[in-house]
């Protein structure tokens, strides 16, 4: 088990992503005008459909991070979600395995692991994909964060894309593990004819911060 335990950070934090309720994520009935989704995650993901420039006043929950010791042992406190991951025929997988680490929250809890899911969404209007963010236990007492964020995509019907959201690592300049905060959605084409999938990275706008009274 890869873990990170003590690290350098960056810190992304956007405000309207705490305090609102969420509920499970339910795909659309209709079946035309789709696109899938692949969700993966180290820490939580919330998916919604913008309708104007309305924020959502109920976030939809599409993953959830669960946290395993260093046997494999699931955690009841903290189970990850869904418990079975749904797969819906989405090319294979670009991104490589995100870190697990240890949060500053009762640590002997054991550690994130990821979670990998997928689900049908909606493509005609724009979809907001957020995290409430990450602790993460550092020397002592100390510890790091992912601030909450989120990001707008314009998605497309009868595409496949891969969402990226948590913390992940890479080498510093001094060659020690450094973390990186991750929202990030992948447009996967395959290359006619082969097994080979090329990644897109979407561009992303601001998500809307008014809620809108009914």
């Amino acid at each position: 088990m890869r873990v990170v335990t003590s690290v350098t950070f960056l810190s992304i934090a956007l405000a309207g992503c705490s305090g609102i309720p969420s509920v499970p994520y339910e795909e659309p009935a209709q079946s035309e005008g789709m696109a899938r989704v692949r969700v993966i995650t180290n820490s939580d993901v919330y998916g919604d459909s913008i309708v104007g420039s309305c924020a959502p006043a109920t976030r939809h929950k599409m993953a959830e991070a669960g946290r395993f010791g260093s046997d494999g042992t699931a955690s009841i406190n903290y189970p990850q979600y869904p418990l079975k991951s749904a797969s819906i025929g989405i090319p294979k997988r670009v991104w490589p395995s995100l870190i697990q680490y240890i949060p500053a929250i009762r640590m002997g809890e054991g550690a994130y692991k990821e979670v990998v899911t997928e689900y049908r969404v909606r493509a005609d209007l724009p979809f907001q994909i957020a995290t409430l963010g990450a602790t993460i236990a550092g020397n002592g007492s100390s510890y790091r964060t992912c601030g909450g964020q989120a990001f707008v995509y314009k998605l497309e019907p009868g595409k496949d894309y891969e969402a990226v959201v948590g913390v992940d690592g890479r080498p510093s300049k001094d060659g020690e593990p450094a973390l990186i905060c991750m929202l990030a959605v992948l447009e996967l084409t395959t290359l006619p004819g082969t097994s080979i999938v090329i990644p897109q990275k979407l561009t992303h706008a601001a998500p809307p911060q008014a809620v809108c009274k009914n």
